[in-house]
């Protein structure tokens, strides 16, 4: 079974599944489980063990479960409607500490801000599209099974307490992992103006991996350069290297990169890194549903970054 379980065991040591160096531009990248957490290189990083437990969400929930079939999203993903309110690279800022992220999250949660660009339910074709440049190829088509796969992936990273909050701050910007071999064979091959093919293709394929830097704007390090004193957040900066197959039945993997001194991992061994993945956000009124704590919450997704005010993204 290609999805090996690499969520950290802490209380049973399994042996390490997947654990190697990797030389080049991101030396010292490995993904890691079981024994090899507690063998990992970040000596000064022990207080995170035993698993700590996460705050509690704050953002507002359904009382029922909701699923991500092709009806349900039809029944609520309509197209953006004209002058809708736009989340923007202003709404947050850098070094939250975890309090104030959680607070954030809620607010935007509940904010009519929602994703520039942001998927939605395309009546004529009876499909899910990513808004898309023209110029490229137009707007993208995308299946239940892909969003369900990104639901799987949100759902075991709140399972494991690896992430705390569905937005840009915390889990809201993803790149791909595309084996070695594939993307020499296929992928290296596509011309810019066929990107959205490519990115069908992609969003297709079940080999390929979802990663996300979790953690984004959180504050991990103390202006002396050590790493903060709570437990928690220093958990979430050995963590925040996430990835999963493009399969709703995936499991999750856990990179860390010891060079980075903010454990930022931008190459996987064995894979070609793609950085242009897409944005996703919690949102009272998203088109997609992820559950939690036997709840469910709404979330956006969009191939664009939050804009500046008056337009232009990072």
């Amino acid at each position: 079974m290609k999805n090996i379980i690499a969520a950290f065991v802490f209380l049973t040591l399994l042996p390490s599944l997947h654990a190697g160096d990797k030389t080049g531009g991101n030396k010292g990248s490995r993904v890691l489980d079981g024994a090899a957490f507690f063998a990992s290189p970040f000596p000064d990083t022990r207080a995170a063990i035993p698993l700590p437990a996460a705050p509690r969400s704050i953002a507002p929930e359904s009382a029922a479960q909701e699923g991500n079939t092709a009806g349900e999203i039809a029944g609520r993903c309509p197209p953006a409607y004209p002058n809708e309110p736009q989340i923007l690279q202003t709404d947050f800022r850098w070094d939250y500490t975890l309090p104030e992220m959680l607070v954030r999250f809620g607010e935007m949660y509940a904010s009519p801000k929602r994703l520039a660009s942001r998927a939605y339910w395309d009546k004529e074709s009876g499909t899910v599209k990513f808004p898309y440049r023209k110029d490229r190829g137009g707007d993208i088509a995308i299946t239940p099974e892909f969003i369900q796969a990104v639901q799987r992936h949100i759902e075991k990273a709140f399972e494991f307490t690896y992430i705390d909050a569905v937005f840009f701050p915390d889990m809201g910007h993803s790149h791909l992992l595309i084996p070695d071999g594939l993307w020499k064979e296929k992928y290296a091959h596509y011309p810019v103006a066929r990107m959205t093919g490519m990115y069908e293709d992609m969003f297709r394929d079940s080999s390929l991996r979802i990663f996300y830097h979790t953690a984004e704007q959180l504050q991990t390090r103390e202006p002396d350069g050590q790493l903060t004193p709570d437990e928690r957040t220093r958990f979430r900066y050995q963590t925040r290297n996430i990835s999963g197959y493009i399969d709703p039945a995936t499991d999750l993997y856990v990179d860390q990169n010891p060079e980075s001194d903010h454990n930022t991992v931008n190459d996987v061994p064995g894979f070609h890194w793609w950085g242009a993945g897409f944005n996703l956000s919690a949102q009272r009124d998203g088109c997609f549903v992820y559950n939690s704590g036997g709840k469910s919450y709404r979330f956006d997704l969009s191939m664009f970054d939050l804009p500046y005010p008056g337009g232009g993204d990072f």
